[in-house]
């Protein structure tokens, strides 16, 4: 009988670990930087710290949807970094539309989705990309340079 509960309460625990917990526990985030994902380039930078605790509360708050390890997750068009100071914090995909947020932590396959928008980022109307498009361009890319390397090399 005590093999049981024993038995139980370890199936229990660790079924309780398995469940986990989609939430951010985002904390000190001093600024917010909105990039390109696909050229990288800084679209804008938010400073406003009552802008930015309003966001982290939002994203802390969000019941993250976790997306399966075996669907094709598209590339979101923005990179969010959040950062402090110097460090930073968390990197997100992002994207919005005229009344939400949509914050894609690829490294967990997690989902969120709150109903802010940032400031001076411009809605997004193109599919986006998938991950595997996104490294087909990256690996030619590469190729591209390795060969433009190699052409410095024999012209010298």
């Amino acid at each position: 009988m005590r093999m049981k509960m024993i038995s139980v309460l370890l199936l229990i625990t660790f079924v309780t670990m398995g469940c986990g917990n989609n939430n951010l526990d985002l904390e000190g985030a001093t600024r917010i930087e909105i990039y390109d994902w696909e050229n990288k380039d800084l679209i804008h930078t938010i400073e406003d710290a009552s802008f930015i605790e309003g966001l982290v509360t939002k994203l802390n708050k969000a019941n993250g949807e976790k997306i399966s390890d075996t669907a094709d997750i598209a590339m979101l068009p923005y990179k969010v970094h959040l950062t402090n100071k110097e460090d930073t914090v968390l990197v997100l995909g992002f994207d919005q539309t005229e009344d939400e947020s949509h914050f894609m932590d690829y490294e967990n396959s997690i989902r969120y989705i709150v109903d802010i928008t940032l400031p001076n980022v411009p809605l997004t109307t193109a599919t986006p990309k998938t991950k595997e498009e996104i490294e087909e361009e990256n690996k030619k890319e590469l190729e591209l340079k390795k060969q433009n390397q190699e052409e410095q090399k024999n012209n010298e």
